[in-house]
């Protein structure tokens, strides 16, 4: 007949051995690994024959297994990384009739957005292979079977109820601990949060978790971390440090990554915008895939980022990325991130990509249009499965964003082209915000430069005092191929015109590259001076000029293809040598 023991020791082992959480692994007197479950195994990347009978520090070189095999001594709970991932680990000797016949590690994984997770679902394992890890003095469990009648409860649970093993066998768990919870684990099948529990005025901490054994509960193991609560105290201690570490990193991430546009900030009134930002407001509160698209300059970016602070991921990081503005080399460990060794010149310990820094938060996909066909297939791969895989790295890592992506080309016709992947755009496609151009929506102007002269004086420290109705009536009439990025751009350099000459209201003059538009059809005589018109020409392209490069008088001359000594005397012929921008 099957020692008791042993049985227990196997459903222990069931109850373990496929928790996502736990790894551990058991080695004999001499330092050779007996046993690794799974999830450690999965974690190192190795199979189990790649492992047994192998030296622990072959396998992992800075485990201290070593040293509780020489000393005896139970290793006080500790953070430990495994393969980039911080666990709380803890290590103690296999003693058997007074003598160490092994030593056990076992880790719990955490993800350190709390210090709750520290009393969430942990689980100790034990030791199949003898009977002297169950008899530990360091540690206390009980078994129930599925009807809740105690099969097995350690000596040292005994010895702190003050009970013989006859005592408790056979007798329900809350007959002899009425306040136990294992009833409700084997109900619910759920594994409990861990509790402070109190056995004859001794305090430890508890975890309970369902036995199953193909797919069916048969049982609850309550188990013990610390029956030193010193022990428990330390580490929490450490955590809180951790934590709050870990809080000042993230915030710091939220605040380079912190979309500052919202739906208020979003101007205009015109039917065809109002019907736009309605939309928008209703794809803030969902979590699919988004497309943006409108033509260079139409705010699509400021949509996305008003849509990001309307939802629920707000508090998280915003990032954006320009697909356009990288090789594909870089745009993969930009996305991606890449591990430590990945390539020449990569940082040590890695480097976390743009997914991974948007944890929770939104990434805006910008000229999603102008991705290389290699990282469309990579980037569906990420759509499709929601998991993301470092340059160099063998990791899959799990992905919590919304996608949102923008373009100013037409995706259907690139389809066609074959330069964008059909099912990349479909992908894409769940929901789709089209953002209307400036031309279309004329009368938002008035209410568009009102608030753009605002932002602008805020820039220039300037006072402009608003828009003349002839400079107004101007801006009406242009096409506006480059939108309200285009228009945004002209009310600045007409802002520093309008400063430079002392004028509070911007005029119609100070749109030198839109005068072409109100020309009269009749000109009179004086009209027609042909060396007048050259050199007002000259000086307004001079001065434009001096806006674009922020008034580099040698740039100036180099994009004008003047020397500069000829530049310096036109300055001084328009009497421009004194201009500077405000």
């Amino acid at each position: 007949m099957e020692d008791r023991s042993n049985i227990e020791l196997n459903l222990i082992f069931d109850a373990l051995i496929e928790s996502p959480y736990m790894a551990y692994v058991i080695v004999d007197k001499d330092g050779y690994i007996t046993r690794m479950n799974q999830t450690y195994l999965d974690i190192l990347e190795l199979k189990k024959e790649e492992v047994i009978s192998k030296h622990i520090l072959e396998v992992t070189p800075q485990s201290k297994l070593p040293e509780v095999l020489k000393t005896g001594k139970i290793d006080k709970a500790d953070i430990w990384p495994i393969m980039g991932r911080d666990t709380i680990v803890t290590r103690l000797p296999i003693i058997k009739n007074d003598e160490i016949v092994g030593a056990i590690g076992q880790s719990l994984f955490l993800e350190m957005s709390s210090v709750q997770i520290l009393l969430k679902k942990l689980q100790e394992t034990f030791n199949t292979m003898s009977d002297a890890l169950v008899q530990s003095p360091h540690m206390i469990y009980v078994i129930v079977n599925k009807e809740g009648y105690i099969t097995f409860m350690n000596q040292t649970y005994l010895d702190m109820l003050d009970k013989r093993i006859e005592d408790v066998i056979g007798k329900h768990v809350n007959e002899i601990t009425p306040k136990s919870r294992l009833p409700e684990v084997i109900e619910t099948g759920q594994i409990h949060e861990v509790d402070l529990w109190e056995v004859n005025g001794q305090d430890t901490i508890i975890t309970r978790a369902p036995i199953v054994r193909d797919g069916e509960i048969v049982g609850a193991i309550g188990q013990s971390l610390f029956l030193d609560m010193s022990g428990a105290k330390l580490l929490v201690n450490r955590l809180q440090e951790m934590e709050k570490e870990l809080y000042l990193y993230k915030e710091e991430v939220r605040q380079i990554y912190k979309a500052k546009w919202y739906f208020n900030d979003l101007i205009g009134q015109s039917l065809e915008f109002s019907l736009v930002k309605s939309i928008a407001h209703q794809l803030s509160i969902t979590t699919s895939t988004l497309l943006i698209t409108g033509e260079s300059g139409t705010g699509k970016e400021l949509f996305a980022q008003a849509i990001h602070n309307a939802s629920n991921r707000e508090h998280c990081p915003f990032v954006r990325i320009n697909c356009a503005a990288l090789p594909e080399s870089l745009l993969e460990s930009e996305l991606f991130g890449y591990e430590e060794g990945a390539f020449s010149g990569a940082k040590k310990g890695g480097k976390p990509g743009k997914f991974e820094l948007a944890k929770g938060g939104t990434i805006f996909l910008d000229e999603i249009g102008d991705m290389p066909l290699n990282m469309q297939t990579k980037m569906l791969t990420v759509l499709q499965e929601r998991v993301i895989e470092r340059v160099g790295g063998t990791r899959l890592i799990p992905i919590n964003v919304r996608v949102i992506a923008a373009t100013n080309r037409d995706l259907e016709d690139l389809v066609k082209q074959q330069l964008f992947r059909e099912d990349l755009y479909y992908r894409l496609n769940v929901v789709r915000l089209s953002i209307p151009p400036l031309r279309k929506r004329m009368e938002d102007i008035p209410l568009l430069i009102n608030v753009l002269i605002k932002r602008i004086n805020g820039t220039l420290g300037s006072d402009i005092k608003g828009i003349s109705d002839p400079a107004l009536d101007l801006l009406k009439k242009y096409s506006w191929p480059g939108n309200v990025r285009e228009l945004e751009n002209l009310l600045e350099r007409a802002a520093n015109l309008a400063c430079f000459n002392g004028d509070e209201i911007l005029l119609a003059e100070h749109f030198p590259s839109l005068n072409h538009i109100n020309q009269p059809t009749k000109k009179k005589p004086a009209d027609y001076n042909l060396n007048k018109a050259i050199e007002d020409l000259e000086k307004d392209m001079i001065i434009e000029t001096l806006l674009t490069t922020n008034n580099n008088k040698a740039q100036a001359a180099q994009l004008m293809g003047l020397n500069k000594s000829v530049l310096y005397r036109k300055l001084k012929k328009y009497q421009l040598m004194d201009f500077h921008i405000e």
